[in-house]
């Protein structure tokens, strides 16, 4: 039998994804090929074109079409800084990804399409694109996250397997109300309802080993905060309850920590002890993900308070003394190895 042409190709594409359409309870791959009197091999490549297009998934061994067509971009007025603008947001996703994502490489190449003839930053999204194509790529994470962010537009649920840090893996039904960004660790998470857990999750989107899409339909709780949930978190560990931390800082960073706002409730005052240094005030829920951001500033960062936070942090010291081999007393045969000498505490 001769090969179908695209028009061909194209046109039996579209009667696949008509007929699913006029078949909301889904139909198998089979029926699908009897009803259009099309060969089975043939239908089955139909799918998967329409299903990377977002346009249809499978339940098991049905095939459904999505209730949401692909969105098209109108036309839109750029000014020259709002173009930079989303030059600066197209750099923001590719130092966030720390591996290959071909849906947003290839929103980046359209976005930079459109944006090439009349606005001169086409080019320089072009260029992130090819960049995050540079990075290590993993077609599960790639599936995992066209499934997941299907779930969330379309408001299914999605039947996943996650395997958390430090313990098993589980399988839970997921409701996912919110995902984020986050810059600490270039990850991805998901905040939603777990129907294991019987409340609300937040789950590690490169944790996620499984995912799959349910025909069961869910709605966000009116209830349900939003982007509002992450106030009081540093990064992405919420909640209602939050503590105070101090944080002094030396005067040789004083003026860097002054330049950016790092939290919505930070407050900064001179250092009453240190002349030059400052004090770091913010409320958070959770402390988890502000510890790696501690230890970036070295010895140039103290925590005052919370108690347990400052003990724990004083303990990491130790230890990292004596992973490379210092003395916590004087070494008459090293004056440099002198523990308070070297971290100032």
């Amino acid at each position: 039998m001769p090969p179908h042409s695209v028009d061909d190709t194209r046109a039996r594409t579209e009667r696949v994804y008509l007929l699913l359409r006029r078949n909301p309870d889904g139909l198998t791959q089979s029926e699908i090929a009897e009803r259009l009197n099309i060969e089975n091999r043939s239908v089955y490549n139909y799918l998967i074109k329409l299903e990377a297009e977002s346009r249809v998934y499978k339940d098991g061994k049905h095939w459904l079409a999505e209730g949401i067509d692909p969105a098209t971009i109108r036309p839109l007025e750029v000014e020259a800084e709002e173009a930079a603008a989303l030059y600066l947001a197209a750099r923001l996703l590719v130092k966030q990804s720390d591996r290959r994502n071909e849906i947003a490489e290839t929103l980046l190449l359209k976005l930079s399409h459109v944006l090439k003839t009349d606005v001169g930053v086409g080019d320089y999204i072009e260029d992130a694109a090819r960049e995050l194509a540079q990075r290590p790529y993993n077609p599960d994470y790639v599936d995992i996250f066209r499934v997941v962010t299907r779930a969330y537009l379309y408001r299914r649920k999605l039947y996943i397997t996650y395997l958390p840090y430090r313990t098993r893996a589980f399988e839970t039904t997921f409701s996912p109300y919110l995902i984020e960004p986050s810059i600490m660790g270039a990850s991805t998470y998901v905040i939603g309802y777990s129907d294991v857990a019987g409340a609300l999750r937040t789950f590690k989107l490169e944790r996620i080993q499984s995912a799959q899409l349910t025909r069961e339909e869910f709605s966000v709780p009116t209830d349900f905060p939003g982007l509002e949930l992450l106030r009081n978190a540093w990064s992405i560990y919420y909640g209602e309850e939050t503590v105070q931390v101090a944080l002094r800082f030396q005067p040789e960073v004083a003026r860097r920590v002054q330049e950016t706002r790092w939290h919505p409730s930070q407050q900064i005052e001179a250092d009453t002890t240190t002349p030059g240094g400052l004090i770091l005030r913010v409320e958070v829920a959770d402390t988890t993900d502000l510890i790696p951001w501690i230890r970036t500033w070295g010895a140039n960062c103290e925590v005052l308070a919370p108690a347990d936070l400052r003990d724990r942090m004083m303990g990491e010291v130790r230890w990292l003394a004596l992973r490379y081999g210092w003395s916590l007393t004087t070494d008459q045969s090293n004056p440099h190895s002198r523990f308070d000498d070297i971290f100032g505490i």
